[in-house]
């Protein structure tokens, strides 16, 4: 989707995207980068005390390994421009596959180009709702022939 310019983007537009194994790797490095080492995703003996009963994965962590999956073409995005709504569905376990499978919303015009807004859900493999989210970005316009 990202690697579409505005103009051809349409509303109702529905892209899915390749996955990523979330690895205990992924959880430790993320907390050290972060600094949020929450025993629900670092500490085994407290997270088996826990409705989850394992460790799971920080979801903003998850979150961003979904915004990483998608391919970014220069010229097409101009800016990322906002979140909104997001919520966190279910647990991410160590070991789950996600992807992520975005919607456009709706687009409008902001030169040069415009602004589109996505629905983002982030499903796991079992087709569950791990993350729901709504962003918006602003989408470049396509270059026009004979012009720089």
């Amino acid at each position: 989707m990202f690697d579409l310019y505005y103009d051809e983007l349409a509303v109702g537009d529905r892209h899915v995207y390749t996955g990523i194994t979330i690895t205990e790797t992924h959880v430790v490095n993320f907390a050290g980068v972060t600094g949020d080492h929450f025993g629900l995703h670092m500490d085994a003996e407290y997270a088996r005390t826990t409705p989850f009963k394992q460790r799971i994965a920080h979801g903003l962590l998850v979150l961003s390994c979904g915004a990483g999956l998608i391919p970014l073409l220069p010229g097409r995005v101009i800016a990322f421009l906002g979140m909104e709504e997001v919520r966190f569905l279910a647990p991410c376990f160590f070991g789950d596959t996600v992807h992520p499978v975005m919607e456009v919303l709706g687009k409008k015009d902001k030169a040069p180009g415009g602004v589109v807004t996505i629905k983002e859900d982030i499903l796991n493999q079992r087709d569950e709702t791990v993350i729901s989210a709504r962003i918006n970005i602003w989408a470049g316009a396509a270059p026009q022939p004979g012009r720089s």
